[in-house]
């Protein structure tokens, strides 16, 4: 393990997780086998954090609130304006406000989720030599190779399809549900459903396409690496004198580096879902609170602004969906390329 230099992967951490984590014990906890976190400590820790994310949140869900229920008073209690054009422009004055109260809700949970996904990407950035590293010296280098290549593509493809057509596509859906709201009519309600679900096919081919690739290449590269690491222990073991002590201590040493190979592994998977932890929670709790205040205000509110809050639910379960997507590409690249390596 002391080959393997993790000084520039626990900056990293340190920078994204704060002190406290040391990766290379995570990693000899790892290769012992042993727990790498405690299941009560992470329930207690996604407890504290759900219930301050819903404190942080309050007070925006209040505003909402106040805005939906004026909005239904207007609507409701219209005859009671002898101009009822003064009602309709009652309703436009507060729909515009919660607008721009909701699109600066969205524009910070947008932020959150651009965060996790910067931060998954540097993280896997500073991982992969380490890691391809300890692949190569437990013999295994052609899928170190291959694997490796594809770990760059695919930080470099994510990072490309979320910046250039996800997150792009879900701030339109948000904007076409707002002015759909407005205009009363639903014009635009069937472009958002496109969107909506150009968004969705968009993660499942991403999903298909990672796991293809892991079932080809785990029919290629396991068979070229075990052939070569089995013609260097049957070549030592056919030195004269020495040959069995010599294919033994190989052995000992592929295996101890397959060990660590596999420490830093788990140690990744570990701090990728830390990272991933708080995050998603966060969107889980704000998606959760759209689609109950749209559920409460729905018998009493107007149908606009119900709409408006299910719309800004959905946008919010794709950013959730979005996140969830990539962390499962990383956790999939690095169990999958383990199991295979062996």
């Amino acid at each position: 393990m002391g080959e393997i230099d993790f000084t520039e992967i626990q900056q990293v951490v340190d920078d994204l997780l704060g002190t406290g984590l040391e990766f290379e014990d995570l990693v000899a906890k790892g290769a012992e086998g042993g727990r790498l976190f405690s299941w009560e400590s992470l329930a207690g820790f996604l407890q504290d954090i759900f219930l301050k994310e819903l404190l942080q949140q309050r007070q925006i869900w209040i505003h909402i609130l106040i805005l939906a229920v004026a909005a239904a008073v207007l609507v409701h209690f219209a005859d009671v304006f002898q101009n009822r054009g003064v009602s309709r422009i009652s309703f436009c004055m507060i729909y515009m406000l919660l607008f721009l109260l909701l699109l600066s809700s969205f524009g910070s949970t947008a932020g959150i989720a651009e965060a996790v996904m910067d931060n998954m990407g540097d993280f896997m950035t500073v991982l992969a030599p380490a890691y391809f590293l300890a692949m190569t010296l437990s013999a295994r280098i052609t899928s170190a190779g291959v694997y490796y290549e594809f770990v760059l593509f695919l930080i470099s493809g994510v990072r490309w399809l979320s910046e250039v057509l996800i997150l792009p596509c879900i701030q339109i859906y948000v904007l076409l549900t707002l002015v759909n709201g407005l205009s009363g009519e639903a014009r635009l309600g069937r472009l958002a459903e496109l969107l909506e679900m150009l968004v969705g096919w968009s993660l499942k081919a991403s999903l298909a396409a990672v796991m293809g690739f892991h079932m080809i290449q785990g029919l290629i590269t396991p068979a070229a690496d075990a052939f070569r690491s089995t013609a260097v222990s049957r070549g030592i073991e056919m030195v004269p004198g020495v040959g069995d002590v010599g294919g033994s201590v190989t052995d000992l040493v592929l295996g101890s580096a397959m060990l660590i190979k596999n420490g830093i592994g788990a140690a990744a998977l570990a701090v990728l879902i830390f990272l991933c932890l708080v995050p998603l929670v966060k969107l889980a709790v704000i998606m959760a609170a759209y689609y109950l205040l749209a559920a409460v205000l729905q018998p009493v509110s107007e149908e606009r602004i119900t709409s408006c809050l299910t719309g800004m639910g959905h946008a919010v379960r794709l950013l959730f969906q979005m996140v969830f997507t990539v962390l499962a590409l990383f956790l999939l690249t690095i169990a999958l390329s383990a199991a295979v390596s062996g």
